[in-house]
């Protein structure tokens, strides 16, 4: 099967979109202040304390994330482009207390970095969320294990939007 303008062969992208009943700017505002990213970002059963927040290229989302007895997970997004009301870039990791990049605590093959691009859309009042996220910088292992992994992240992302939607208010 030919590969469409968003997928290659070498590097199929995971793609998800979501209607939200809020205008772009609100929508925006829950991507890119820290307070608000907080309250939504992540698992759904987890809460999410933010260690640094730097929104602008270059600048880093450095976050715990706690689950009710497991130990914390750090993750972290360095943000490599920012398009006010339009789209985020960020390369996302599992991460250590200070910010560097850690590998998943549940597996040795998942990819380093995952590069997110997310981009906003406004019709009649709502937004459509679209995410695009694929490995950055992959071995062969690597790649693999993030195309078995699409079932967790549909379920991944769809839980993180459901949280968006909340906080939201629809």
């Amino acid at each position: 099967m030919p590969a469409s303008d968003d997928e290659t062969a070498e590097s199929p992208a995971f793609l998800i979109d979501r209607i939200f009943k809020a205008p772009r700017e609100r929508v925006w505002k829950a991507w890119s202040d820290a307070a608000q990213l907080g309250h939504w970002w992540g698992p759904k059963g987890c809460t999410v304390e933010i260690s640094r927040f730097e929104f602008r290229p270059g600048g880093f989302f450095h976050y715990a994330m706690q689950f009710p007895n497991a130990p914390t997970m750090w993750g972290r997004f360095n943000y490599r482009e920012i398009v006010p009301q339009e789209r985020i870039v960020w390369l996302n990791s599992f991460a250590n207390e200070h910010c560097g990049i850690a590998r998943a605590p549940f597996s040795e093959d998942c990819p380093l970095e995952i590069e997110n691009t997310v981009s906003f859309t406004e019709r009649d009042g709502s937004t459509i969320v679209s995410l695009r996220a694929q490995p950055f910088g992959e071995s062969a292992a690597e790649r693999q294990f993030f195309e078995d992994l699409r079932p967790s992240m549909t379920q991944g992302y769809g839980g993180t939007f459901d949280q968006l939607a909340a906080h939201l208010g629809g």
